[in-house]
């Protein structure tokens, strides 16, 4: 809360909107939204699968957050308001609202299929995650090069300490 105060009183002094920074949150809030709908929603996960599930929520604010780093370590200036992981959540609570609601029956019901479809989710979370980490273990990994790229285009260090700048020792490097 304090940081959200503190970019609110920023950008008043900088004579700008002082809510529109706060929309990116938006996502975040829209997630833990559905957590606790969809447990409330489906007790069968609170009560007898909740490692899983928590493990499928952790793994979608680590891609989250992975998002908003790159997004600030391009200096994009669209922040990332989708985050894929969220999508399968959003569509359980759907589908366990519909007969709450009596609109539709559930096509994953209220048993077996439901706690297969946690554990979907937690694998799609997981690939996601394994591709990322498969491609690190690779010998020369792409993620790196590009990190690199990119800090070396904007003259920001993201995996290092960045020292001073010592002409002679960058004269030799050159050489």
């Amino acid at each position: 809360m304090p940081s959200a105060l503190h970019v609110m009183q920023t950008r008043r002094k900088e004579s700008k909107d002082p809510i529109a920074p706060l929309y990116g949150l938006l996502p975040y809030f829209a997630t833990w939204a559905l957590v606790p709908i969809y447990l409330y929603l489906q007790p069968i996960i609170l009560h007898h699968h909740l490692i899983p599930f928590v493990f499928y929520i952790g793994l979608i604010n680590a891609y989250a957050v992975g998002q908003i780093i790159v997004a600030h370590l391009t200096k994009n200036p669209e922040f990332p308001m989708y985050n894929v992981l969220t999508l399968p959540l959003a569509l359980a609570v759907v589908d366990s609202l519909g007969p709450k609601v009596g609109v539709w029956p559930s096509a994953l019901g209220f048993g077996t299929y439901q706690i297969s479809y946690v554990f979907l989710c937690m694998g799609l979370g997981v690939g996601v995650y394994g591709s990322f980490i498969a491609s690190l273990t690779s010998e020369k990994p792409l993620q790196y090069d590009i990190i690199t790229t990119i800090c070396d285009y904007l003259d920001i260090w993201c995996l290092t300490i960045k020292h001073p700048y010592n002409e002679k020792a960058e004269k030799k490097k050159a050489k």
